[in-house]
Order: C-alpha cells, then sequence, then structure tokens
C-alpha cells in the first residue's frame, strides 16, 4: 500500500525508531552494520524461536499504527475491494488480530536479507505487516504460479541469481510504504537482496532534515535557526543512509 501514512505520521514512526525502539544514542549514528530490535515477544534469530519467558512492552505508536492497517484491509475486504476463495477467512482474522511482536531493521550500506519465510510464529495465518521508511529496497516474492514480468534482471545480480526467477515477483519499497502478507503471500518465501541508497528522494531527504532536527531539539537542546548544526548532520548522515523496516507479527492464535 502507498500513500497510507501523513507526512506527520510517518515522521513520529520514523522518530521513534530511531530514539524510542532502539535507544541509539547520538554518538552511535556512524554504526556501519545492521541492528534489529525486538518489541514484546523477542526473536531468538539463532534458534528462530520467540522467547515467551522474555516479554516486553509492545509500543504504542507502532500498536496503534498497525490496528489501523488491519482495520484498513479489513475495510477493504468488507467493501468487496478484495476478493479471493478466503476472503471470510481473512475477515476474520482481522477482526481478532493483535500485535504481539515486533522486529525492527536497520539496514546500513551493503546489508541485505536473504530468501527466507517468516514461520516462527504459533498463528501462522495471521496477516504479516512491514513498513518501510528511509531508502528505497528491492523486495523480492515468491510465487506459486510462474510471472511474466519486464524487471530488467540484468541491472540487480541477486534477482538474476534467484532460484527460478520467473517465480519470484519484484517490487520497489520506497518510504512510507506498507505491505500485508496474508492468505497465500503470509508464509511466501521472501528476500531484500538492494538497497538504493544512493536514490535520495526529495520525500526522504526533507523528511531526514526534520527527524535530524527533532532528535537534535529533544536530546541536545540545539537550536536551529538554519542547517549548520554539526549534530544534526551527523544525523541526517545516518538517516540518510539507513532504511528502517518495521516488522509486526500476531504470535499466538486468538483462542489460547
Amino acid at each position: 500500500m502507498k500513500n497510507f501514512f501523513s507526512p506527520i505520521e510517518i515522521k513520529d514512526l520514523w522518530l521513534a525508531a530511531l530514539t524510542e525502539w532502539c535507544h541509539l544514542p547520538t554518538a552511535q549514528f556512524n554504526l556501519g552494520t545492521n541492528v534489529s530490535h525486538n518489541n514484546r515477544y523477542h526473536y531468538q534469530w539463532s534458534e528462530r524461536i520467540y522467547n515467551e519467558s522474555k516479554v516486553g512492552e509492545f509500543p504504542s505508536l507502532l500498536y496503534g499504527t498497525t490496528v489501523n492497517i488491519i482495520n484498513f484491509l479489513k475495510h477493504l475486504i468488507e467493501g468487496g475491494k478484495i476478493s479471493s476463495r478466503n476472503s471470510s477467512r481473512l475477515l476474520e482474522q482481522c477482526r481478532n488480530y493483535t500485535p504481539e511482536a515486533s522486529i525492527v531493521n536497520y539496514y546500513r550500506t551493503k546489508t541485505t536479507m536473504g530468501f527466507h519465510s517468516d514461520d516462527a510464529e504459533i498463528d501462522k495465518e495471521a496477516p504479516l505487516v512491514s513498513i518501510s521508511v528511509g531508502p528505497t529496497a528491492l523486495f523480492l516474492l515468491e510465487t506459486s504460479e510462474a510471472i511474466k514480468h519486464e524487471f530488467d534482471v540484468s541491472l540487480h545480480g541477486s534477482f538474476n541469481r534467484a532460484a527460478d526467477y520467473d517465480h519470484v515477483l519484484p517490487i520497489y519499497l520506497c518510504h512510507g510504504d506498507v505491505v500485508i502478507m496474508a492468505g497465500k503471500s503470509r508464509l511466501a518465501r521472501h528476500a531484500v537482496p538492494v538497497i538504493f541508497f544512493d536514490d535520495d528522494t526529495e520525500v526522504v531527504s526533507k523528511g531526514a532534515l526534520r527527524v535530524s532536527h527533532d532528535i537534535c531539539e529533544k536530546f541536545l537542546k540545539q537550536d536551529h535557526n538554519d542547517d549548520a548544526c554539526t549534530h544534526c548532520q551527523e544525523c541526517l548522515t545516518y538517516i540518510r543512509t539507513t532504511r528502517i523496516n518495521m516488522n509486526i507479527r500476531q504470535v499466538m492464535p486468538v483462542h489460547r
């Protein structure tokens, strides 16, 4: 989904991801590696399981945002704008949906994500919500049927090397885009082979500048009469070279 958020809403999510959910101090804005942060149910990457003994608080902003997205999906289904053989089942899942875990990924420099399936949740039918912030990324989604597309695979070697790439749907995920994986796509394998850090759009540039000012004013109490603030420039460099992906899931079945 595109254009789901207002500029203020996406700025608030961006700011929270940089200051509240990962606790990155200003001094660490020169980090060159990717970072992941868990909310509420903590995901163990090596074992690919959720640690039920370590349950934290789910951020209210991300909770409300996810509920709004699922309610919008529910509205589309009820209005007949999304139809499939499993519409009634998907509608039921939307009505019972509860955000229980989030993984916030901070993609830096040449960081990528290989093909995988998000299947660690006990409830493997509840929709998975993904929100992208920052530079554009190429998202690859495996499909059960062959796809005839006009994507130039020669431009992206990682896509060209993907096994059976005529069964892969390429999608550009831009700043503020929302992906909902539900139904047959819920357990589909997917990947992020490349991020276009050099394609700095005006929306990202202006948004990043506003976020850097907010961070500087909140933590360093700096006055911004111009853009010469060195602290802002340090924040801005990090923000413009970091793609943030907020991935929200329901872990447990409704009747547990």
